[in-house]
């Protein structure tokens, strides 16, 4: 017995001693908790591979410490934003330890456990012993058989036990102490990566290029190594900030908005962005991916916008009498974002795919672009490709430095209509510095921004148009 200085109290050995038996007791017994204790599942899935699941689990805990075993989570945990909580008695648990298990099962992994140590190969029928030494990253085996080495010997390979340290699913693992034996409902937080969302969208003009008929579809790609069984399904719009290192990783119009089915997308602000509830549960599997219906508004009025501009920035240094550049006139698709035009939801970011309707009721594709995310009651602009019938050329009729860092421009810009109809084309000029449109034929023209000028110009069918303008430019 330890006497004097170094003597501890009675009751600080006992506690000390029961303790160890705990410990020591939860060391043999493993608690379970899988897929058939789950409660509730609900999946927020942001832009930018990141997703959120809430994972609610029924367990069974003993008095003093547990081994928690919650299996079937996500591969791509980031371990750091881990959360378990009792929701039925939440001071009664205490967390003393948290691990994240994720050595899986492979053919490779297999295999390097069992080097320098004996295997089976059977070959027909026929079984024999073999020690393996090696194996490549392809597989291939190298293995000392009756005094020889053999490299990649044939039949197939037996291993007598699942070697210790591997795992068949993610597993988090709580040393977790509990006040009293009891059930609980545990609800675990985490974020995790190889979930990610995208918007695509479908527009299908009219025969008139009037009007288009727009379904938005919300495509889904599960990649994180869990399957998310009759889930609740949340996505989120924006550009939530994340900090990597913490990661671990690096044609009836609609007045009233764009027309949910029975079972689509509820949208609300949330914070600084905008989410989508899905109004069902659904199970997202891993490795799929899955696409559900975001809106329908079969009847948006648009306009169809003839848009030339020369490629090329300009500054005064690259400019001379005499230059010419020649260029597509792009085809521009505008709607807007507005309950009285159809839509008035906000957009989240994503492909949109146009077609064309034609008289014999068959879709023609005529072009793509990408959205940003849009807010309601804003104009979203598509550039689905070029006019094949529309000819354009910008000509520099005349330059003159004026001083050390301005000049003078004028500019004649010729614009031909091939098609069998009058077109209105928008001409876009830029220029970098103070500008001043010091003459123009026709006469009208809008400052667009600080620099850029549109002018506007009719085309009659199968004649040519020109634009004549001169403008002085204080350089930056």
């Amino acid at each position: 017995m330890l006497r004097g200085k170094h003597a501890l109290p009675l009751a600080v050995l006992a506690a000390l001693v029961l303790a160890a038996s705990s410990w020591a007791s939860a060391q043999d017994t493993n608690i379970e908790v899988g897929p058939d204790q789950q409660k509730n599942v609900s999946l927020t899935v942001y832009n930018d591979n990141l997703a959120l699941v809430r994972d609610e689990r029924f367990i069974s805990l003993g008095l003093g410490l547990n081994i928690l075993r919650f299996s079937d989570v996500a591969r791509d945990i980031d371990p750091s934003s881990v959360r378990l909580v009792s929701v039925t008695a939440p001071g009664d648990l205490r967390l003393l330890e948290q691990n994240f298990e994720y050595d899986l099962v492979s053919r490779q992994k297999l295999l390097e456990k069992y080097i320098g140590k004996e295997i089976e190969l059977n070959r027909d029928g026929v079984i024999r012993p073999a020690r393996l030494l090696a194996v490549d990253s392809q597989g291939k085996l190298t293995v000392e058989m009756d005094g020889k080495i053999l490299l990649d010997p044939p039949g197939n390979i037996e291993l007598p036990a699942l070697p210790s340290g591997l795992i068949l699913r993610p597993t988090l693992v709580w040393y977790v102490d509990a006040k009293s034996a009891a059930d609980h409902l545990a609800e675990v937080n985490y974020l995790t990566r190889g979930i990610s969302w995208r918007a695509d969208y479908v527009c299908v003009l009219d025969e008139k290029d009037r009007a288009i008929a727009l379904n938005g579809w919300v495509t889904l790609d599960n990649r994180s190594g869990a399957t998310y069984r009759d889930a609740s399904l949340k996505l989120v719009a924006g550009e939530v900030r994340t900090v990597e290192a913490d990661m671990g990783l690096k044609a009836v119009p609609m007045l009233s908005g764009a027309v949910p089915t029975p079972e689509a997308f509820e949208e609300r602000p949330l914070f600084e962005y905008h989410s989508y509830t899905l109004k069902r549960r659904t199970t997202v599997a891993d490795n799929q991916l899955k696409q559900i219906e975001l809106l329908s508004a079969p009847n948006v009025p648009v306009k169809k916008l003839y848009v030339f501009e020369t490629p090329g920035r300009r500054y005064g240094y690259q400019t001379y009498a005499g230059k010419k550049e020649t260029g597509d006139v792009r085809v521009v698709i505008e709607f807007p974002n507005k309950a009285d035009a159809g839509l008035g939801i906000p957009l989240p970011a994503g492909k949109v795919r146009v077609y064309k309707a034609s008289p014999d009721k068959s879709l023609d594709f005529v072009g793509e672009d990408s959205i940003d995310h849009t807010p309601r009651d804003e104009t979203v602009r598509l550039y689905v490709g070029n006019a094949f019938d529309l000819v354009g050329k910008r000509t520099v009729t005349d330059y003159k430095k004026i001083g050390t860092n301005s000049y003078e421009e004028a500019c004649c810009i010729k614009l031909r209509n091939h098609k069998d109809e009058d077109v209105e084309i928008m001409v876009i000029e830029r220029f970098y510095g103070e500008w001043t449109i010091l003459s123009c034929v026709p006469s009208s023209y809008q400052k667009l921004d600080a620099n850029a000028a549109a002018f506007k110009i009719k085309v009659p069918k199968g004649k040519e148009a020109e634009i004549l303008y001169r403008v002085r430019v204080i350089a930056d």
